[in-house]
């Protein structure tokens, strides 16, 4: 409007040689008032920019800050802590506080679930106070699954995830008739207790199971080595050598992350934490 007021004053009024001096002046008054009103349009246009800009969010590839919570790995019948190692390291690349346990109120190897259980509580109480985190996720192989179920019976809230890597959710018959680490080897047996404790319905359960043919290898040599040989062989199939996979994934209340190649005392493999992974970080 003021071009057109602008342009109106020089082309379409008559002018006068002795107002010239007039419309001059109105002139650079009228150019003066444009140029503000131009200005401050691009001021207000500058600052709108500016605002949006300042509130939108960030494009740049930053990662989620949440901590994954700490893993609590349990060993399983006839072990001990390190036969967690491999996970340690795997664990700590991914950037994960690991916590292998070790047993020392009650029989490191051969205690029973129930024990064990008992334990885990003082010691997922220490790990939580020293991690600052309510809950942890917890990797049992083995019997290591049974005792953290027994745990997770008391129907606490501070476990997340249990996975459970080979473990005889419906017992072996492999126990059987066997003394061998007692008590530890009463809980392997089917129908033991341990095998039947209710779910905790504040924690999700997830299975990994091992599919092993002897020929193809998939197994150090070890203790079980032979138990595992005979094992493949008059087991249930498929199972590990030790644990048939139908007993690792009897709960009906869990889920399978997988099946691994491997025989029972090689479950512990980057392989196997391959399965695990995404849950372990957030992921899942």
């Amino acid at each position: 409007m003021t071009q057109k007021l602008i342009w109106y004053i020089m082309y379409y009024r008559p002018i006068r040689l002795d107002m010239i001096g007039e419309y001059k002046k109105k002139f650079i008054a009228l150019a003066s008032i444009a140029t503000l009103i131009t200005s401050a349009i691009l001021f207000s246009g500058a600052l709108q920019l500016t605002t949006i800009y300042a509130q939108a969010p960030s494009n740049s590839n930053s990662t989620d800050s949440k901590q994954p919570l700490p893993v609590i790995l349990i060993h399983g019948y006839f072990s001990d802590a390190s036969v967690w190692n491999k996970w340690q390291d795997l664990l700590k690349k991914d950037g994960i506080s690991a916590y292998p346990i070790t047993f020392k109120q009650s029989d490191d190897k051969c205690g029973s679930a129930a024990e064990h259980a008992k334990e885990l509580s003082d010691q997922i109480a220490r790990i939580k106070s020293q991690t600052g985190q309510d809950q942890v996720n917890i990797v049992g192989h083995s019997k290591g699954g049974l005792d953290a179920r027994m745990y997770l019976a008391n129907d606490t809230k501070d476990v997340a995830n249990l996975i459970m890597i080979g473990t005889p959710n419906a017992g072996s018959p492999l126990a059987e008739n066997n003394h061998m680490c007692a008590p530890a080897i009463y809980d392997l047996k089917p129908g033991a207790s341990d095998t039947k404790v209710r779910m905790n319905p504040n924690t999700k359960y997830f299975t990994i199971a091992g599919d092993w043919n002897p020929n193809t290898g998939n197994c150090n040599l070890s203790l079980f080595s032979f138990a595992q040989q005979t094992g493949s062989s008059n087991l249930p199939k498929p199972n590990d050598g030790m644990v048939p996979v139908s007993s690792v994934e009897a709960l009906e209340y869990s889920n399978s992350l997988g099946h691994s190649k491997s025989c029972h005392s090689n479950l512990l493999s980057e392989y196997e934490y391959g399965l695990a992974k995404n849950l372990l970080i957030g992921n899942k």
